[in-house]
């Protein structure tokens, strides 16, 4: 059994990911457009914002190019949320979203445990997340953070 430790990691990403996929199909394109907290984001943001870092997560990687430098100027991280009616279309970001969960699962498949402990693509001096393995681990805490958040807005007889 070759690269154990990227078959883990893979297997833990298609975990979260179909997690995430669950709760973003009890979530209506209405149920969406609901602020998580008052005055905080609401599900739309969040759901570009999870857009914008899978895509990010080849980057990171060294692995491919952003597909949707947009996504990045509208939801990446110090972003502030805008009206709902400024952002795509729900269906459009689910599309975005398959594609990008598709392009990240073939990454994982490819990764061998040789490249875990490579600086990524993007380090610098100052960063937190200095090889391939950390940017893996941050991007599934992250991503199991923000469906927490999304959770909250699933509808109470969807639960």
């Amino acid at each position: 059994m070759g690269n154990p430790q990227s078959k883990i990691l893979a297997v833990q990403y298609e975990k979260s990911v179909r997690w995430a996929n669950w709760k973003l199909n009890l979530l209506s394109d209405d149920d969406l457009k609901r602020e998580v907290s008052p005055g905080k984001n609401h599900g739309i943001w969040l759901f570009g914002h999870l857009i914008a870092n899978e895509d990010d997560f080849g980057v990171f990687l060294g692995k491919r190019e952003l597909a949707y430098p947009e996504y990045q100027n509208m939801f990446a991280g110090g972003t502030k949320p805008l009206p709902y009616e400024n952002y795509p279309s729900v269906s459009e970001m689910r599309e975005i979203w398959k594609e990008m969960i598709e392009k990240n699962k073939k990454i994982y498949n490819e990764l061998t445990d040789g490249e875990l402990n490579e600086p990524h693509a993007l380090i610098h001096e100052n960063d937190f997340c200095k090889t391939k393995e950390d940017i893996i681990m941050h991007w599934q805490i992250h991503l199991v953070y923000h469906t927490g958040q999304l959770g909250i807005l699933v509808p109470n007889n969807n639960v």
